[in-house]
């Protein structure tokens, strides 16, 4: 825990710090370049083929990208859902907006042929395997879409995550005014007020409470809070989770791993719960476990800083320089965006 403690407090000699906004769609930007302004444009060979792609962003029609990858293997999974949901919208939109999957790794190329002869992929995919596009854009992680208005400008950028496609359509439709303002604004509210039982209200009463001892650093409180919500709902996932937590920040390391594995039993595409368990791994000293399991964590709608911090801190240890550095990068960002 001090060295992960002190890794995070040296994050602030990174010399390049970007500023996070407030997103369009998802709150996020690129390491490179902030929303509302002008991406440049790219030529890149399409992957299969080879022939010459001019990509220019300012051509009036809003662009739709997707950077992606398929190693590691939770990666393919994640970049053939987005793939599908690309392809969707393209087809729905067909002809008002520009659409480019763009392939940024240089492995094994046979799973991507695949989804193109499947038409899993429908779009020109680009071949982006020396990261040229990558890197000068500030990509920091995959798979991720990036929506741009018709004039160039960054409108938002959005890891995957479960309703990625219903994220993407409704920006669409905005900027393409098929949508008011209104409409978007209303599309993000809940549909209906459900009615909740005496015994679900009391849960999310505990799982509060256990959420605000553990900010403020009272564990064993917050440990006792997950346990009853525990016990009122034993097959919610909150409160498995914030067990985990609290168990984590007391050392309790096997009784938080077996928390997490109880929470990922009940969804195995947890976020939270993949990086409780990674770091958990990480701390007991299984890194070859935990590796790939913070790696699936970043790939989020918001990694925990103490998943980037970890990672980096593996990648620098393992030559990776590269990687560690654009996660410093982005481990800077969201702590500065935690002062403001």
């Amino acid at each position: 825990m001090n060295r992960l403690h002190h890794l995070t407090h040296t994050l602030i000699l990174v010399l390049i710090v970007l500023l996070p906004g407030q997103g369009f769609a998802a709150g996020f930007e690129l390491i490179n370049f902030k929303e509302n302004t002008k991406l440049p444009g790219f030529i890149l060979p399409e992957l299969v083929g080879g022939k010459a792609v001019t990509f220019e962003p300012a051509s009036g029609k809003p662009s739709l990208l997707m950077f992606f990858s398929v190693d590691p293997p939770f990666k393919e999974q994640r970049s053939v859902n987005l793939a599908g949901v690309m392809s969707k919208l393209n087809n729905q939109f067909r002809g008002r907006l520009h659409c480019y999957a763009i392939f940024s790794d240089d492995r094994d190329r046979s799973t991507i042929k695949k989804m193109i002869e499947d038409q899993v992929l429908t779009i020109p995919v680009l071949d982006d395997a020396k990261k040229q596009v990558y890197d000068r854009y500030g990509v920091f992680m995959m798979p991720l879409a990036i929506l741009l208005s018709g004039d160039g400008v960054l409108q938002a950028v959005v890891p995957y995550t479960f309703n990625i496609e219903d994220i993407l359509a409704n920006n669409l439709k905005f900027l393409l005014g098929d949508w008011s303002k209104e409409q978007w604004k209303e599309s993000f509210q809940p549909l209906q007020n459900v009615v909740k039982s005496k015994e679900e209200n009391e849960y999310i009463r505990r799982v509060n409470y256990g959420r605000v001892m553990l900010s403020r650093k009272m564990h064993s409180a917050a440990l006792r809070e997950f346990m009853t919500a525990n016990k009122i709902m034993p097959k919610s996932i909150e409160a498995y989770v914030g067990l985990g937590e609290a168990q984590f920040a007391l050392d309790k390391l096997d009784s938080a791993e077996k928390s997490f594995r109880q929470a990922l039993q009940i969804n195995k595409d947890s976020d939270e719960a993949l990086a409780g368990l990674g770091l958990v791994l990480y701390k007991k000293g299984a890194v070859e476990q935990a590796v790939p399991i913070l790696e699936s964590a970043l790939i989020s709608v918001a990694p925990p800083l103490e998943v980037m911090v970890v990672l980096a801190e593996f990648y620098e240890q393992n030559g990776q320089i590269d990687k560690a550095i654009r996660l410093n990068k982005l481990a800077v960002s969201r702590l500065m965006d935690q002062f403001h």
